[in-house]
């Protein structure tokens, strides 16, 4: 149905990505729902969300509820023949849910019925998982529980990090939306039902999880790291002060003082592991912009070999 009038729900850049794709494939998108802008630095200057962003550009209506549950008569009114939702983040009520001809579908960042919920791209890289991908499902109440079209895979290597496989999962959410379309706008669609027993549920990354968990091995210590790169960083305490880990490898090692600061190991700012050495190559002090680690070493970075990281 080339000519299916289209609702789009997306904030981040990941939805917009999505959405630009739907633009230039010339899809008849009438309407987008975003989150409301942001005010952001203390000049607290007004910042569309990148869905926000797209639409504005290409000449599509906006709509912006603070609360979708409580404002959503907009969407009702457009009469979509589907609703098309990637991050939105909020709950989309069940009149929403009820009022395209065709339902309403969601691109979600994982191959459910693994990691449901707000951070299943960040979780996978934390567990080590080597595989990922992005799910078409049907939207239902209950969060990501909905029945599943098509999925498309994902590797995930040991050089990437969220920020790079966010880029990856738009994309494939994009090319699944497009390669699926006409086969969703049907009422011969066929959602094939979750596994319950197979749940595994991503909740959001809270504040206290970007301080990296010294409890972990040491694989997962790395892990945490890509996942919480570039944004927003994993971090350790130094000197009471925060200072954020953005790119780092690893390196066997015996006989390493456990968080300790070494100092320049191998081009890198190394700090101590249980079996080895985390060789920083990116990090950020509390205050001060992102740098490389040499030259972070050429300056503070020096002083604080045989410091205790926490």
């Amino acid at each position: 149905m080339e000519k299916a009038r289209i609702v789009f729900m997306g904030t981040p850049q990941i939805a917009a990505t999505v959405l630009q794709g739907l633009i230039d494939d010339g899809k008849n998108v009438v309407l987008v729902v975003s989150q409301p802008d942001k005010k952001i630095g203390r000049k607290q200057r007004i910042e569309f969300p990148p869905v926000k962003q797209v639409a504005v550009d290409a000449g599509i209506e906006v709509f912006q509820p603070i609360r979708v549950k409580e404002d959503y008569q907009a969407i009702i009114d457009a009469k979509a023949d589907i609703i098309i939702t990637c991050a939105y983040g909020q709950i989309v009520p069940q009149a929403v849910l009820d009022a395209p001809t065709f339902g309403c579908v969601n691109l979600h960042g994982s191959l459910l019925p693994k990691y449901r919920g707000g951070a299943p791209i960040q979780r996978a890289i934390w567990n080590g998982d080597k595989v990922s991908g992005m799910s078409l499902m049907r939207m239902v109440p209950k969060m990501d529980a909905g029945g599943v079209f098509a999925t498309k895979e994902i590797e995930i290597t040991d050089d990437m990090n969220s920020t790079t496989l966010f880029e990856l999962m738009g994309l494939a959410a994009k090319d699944l939306i497009l390669e699926k379309f006409d086969e969703v706008c049907s009422k011969d669609a066929v959602f094939v039902e979750q596994d319950e027993s197979k749940v595994v549920y991503s909740p959001v990354i809270t504040k206290a999880e970007e301080h990296i968990d010294f409890t972990q091995d040491d694989a997962h210590i790395c892990n945490q790291i890509r996942a919480l790169s570039e944004t927003p960083g994993a971090y350790v305490l130094v000197k009471n002060k925060k200072l954020k880990l953005l790119k780092a490898s690893y390196k066997k090692e015996e006989n390493v003082s456990f968080k300790e600061i070494i100092g320049m190991v191998d081009g890198k700012y190394a700090i101590g592991l249980h079996e080895g050495l985390l060789l920083v190559e990116q990090c950020q002090m509390e205050g001060k912009p992102s740098m490389k680690a040499k030259d972070f070493y050429n300056g503070q970075g020096r002083n604080l070999v045989g410091q205790i990281v926490e």
